[in-house]
């Protein structure tokens, strides 16, 4: 293919891509912030701006460009729309790759075992050492146990509390139960998940602890909450290593412990180009810390990071069990804006223009009704008009935004199974989804949607197909 016909295409490319989209088309180096509403097409406009920055700067095997996303599932749909576009460029397959968080550092810390102490011969495909969420809640459980026995003055402490506490057996074991099964379980898997992402080890926290005792006034406890955190961290730890075991935190710390080393850090810097992350707002201090490593320039520390962020700066959808924070990307935001590189993504399809509307009147109403401004002031736009987006602003179903209170949850999924069926019967195309905070409560749903005789509603004999996630 001539340059005269892959610059023709490069630019067609870029003139699929809505406004806020054509800064990752148009980027060729250094740092970039790409601050983008739901529904604006991020993964779209990266796989476009990775193949055109690919094109631009003739890369290949030995020096790529890594693109990195939260979930497999995004990371597998990122690499279909590179390797098309690339496809049609007829330029190499080999020149990109694309990664998870996790997978990235799995993949840094498994080639160079005898640093990070990670054996790939330890794990298999389906990666059976990594803790599994049963497996994480069977051994914060062991772990509080072992505490507990460690620690049986603490223990009766907290069951006693700071107030006079009569003896009362029920009480006693009430507060035991709540102590062994609730609060310290909860403690342990916070603080474990915190500590890690902030690169604390055991002994470092109880540093801190131990600090904090030392300075505090007689009026404070008699033993401390950090402390006691930091004890069932090392129990934690303990037990992974006894089990051969690793966590998701475990993997980017591994992968920063073995880039400390210079020649390994220069090594894998000068095969990276750049970093394309997908859905930054998800990603921990830590894991923005291993970007920015393998960002950097392998000859000139000095020199400006290649690295591009695309995300929501008003949501961490992930934040429910990982420490991300939208605050991460946004003060990455605003670093970026103070060297002109912040760009913004406002044209969101997928939504009927009542939803964006009411979208943008929460954002503005708790701006205006809480200190600090939570939310970045960013309003969603319906798509201008020629968007390649087919129906991008569809019309609204009822009255596109409707807020009803059943008094049951019972009650609310046989409301969801009658306008389910009602809006199926007028259009059998549509495909519907029921959000959920936890999955134990979308596989509730799904059982209540699937019993005709609870919910008065027979999906099934409809053709409607149910689809748990969780499952």
């Amino acid at each position: 293919m001539t340059d005269a016909l892959i610059k023709e295409q490069l630019t067609e490319l870029s003139d699929r891509l809505r406004p806020g989209q054509k800064a990752l088309a148009q980027w060729r180096s250094g740092p970039l912030a790409v601050s983008a509403v739901p529904g604006s097409g991020k993964s779209t406009g990266m796989a476009i701006g990775a193949a055109i920055a690919i094109a631009h700067h003739q890369l290949h095997a030995r020096k790529q460009l890594i693109l990195v996303t939260f979930t497999r599932s995004a990371a597998a749909n990122l690499k279909a729309k590179v390797r098309q576009h690339l496809k049609a460029l007829s330029l190499p397959q080999n020149s990109f790759v694309v990664h998870t968080l996790h997978g990235l550092a799995l993949n840094i810390a498994t080639r160079h075992a005898e640093i990070s102490g990670i054996n790939l011969s330890n794990l298999d495909a389906e990666g059976t050492t990594l803790v599994s969420p049963t497996q994480n809640h069977r051994l914060i459980r062991t772990a509080v146990d072992r505490w507990i026995v460690a620690n049986p003055v603490t223990y009766q402490q907290l069951i006693e509390g700071q107030k006079d506490f009569d003896g009362e057996e029920a009480e006693r074991l009430r507060r035991q139960t709540v102590l062994r099964t609730e609060v310290l379980p909860s403690l342990a898997h916070t603080v474990i998940h915190e500590a890690k992402s902030s690169g604390l080890l055991p002994e470092q926290l109880m540093n801190i602890a131990q600090e904090m005792i030392i300075g505090s006034s007689e009026e404070s406890p008699d033993y401390s909450v950090v402390m006691i955190a930091a004890g069932l961290y090392e129990h934690y730890q303990t037990l992974l290593a006894a089990n051969n075991l690793i966590d998701y935190d475990d993997m980017i710390l591994a992968a920063l412990k073995t880039l400390q080393e210079p020649t390994i850090r220069q090594l894998w810097q000068s095969r990276v180009f750049a970093i394309f992350e997908d859905e930054a707002q998800d990603s921990s201090p830590l894991q923005t810390q291993l970007l920015e490593v393998l960002a950097g320039d392998p000859e000139d520390s000095g020199k400006p990071l290649n690295i591009v962020r695309v995300g929501d700066p008003n949501q961490a959808i992930n934040s429910t069990f990982t420490p991300a924070d939208p605050v991460f990307f946004n003060q990455f935001c605003d670093h970026t804006q103070e060297l002109g590189k912040l760009a913004t993504i406002k044209q969101a399809g997928r939504s009927c223009d009542r939803i964006i509307q009411a979208a943008n009147f929460v954002l503005h109403w708790v701006n205006k009704n809480s200190p600090g401004n939570p939310f970045r002031t960013q309003d969603i736009q319906p798509v201008g008009p020629n968007d390649p987006q087919p129906n991008a602003n569809p019309p609204q179903i009822g009255g596109g935004v409707e807020i009803v209170r059943p008094e049951t949850t019972v009650e609310t999924v046989r409301q969801l199974a009658k306008r389910i069926t009602a809006a199926y019967k007028e259009n059998k195309a549509l495909t519907m989804a029921v959000l959920v905070r936890e999955s134990r409560q979308g596989t509730f749903i799904r059982e209540l949607l699937e019993d005709p005789n609870r919910v008065r509603f027979d999906l099934e004999a409809e053709g409607i197909e149910i689809y748990d996630v969780g499952a």
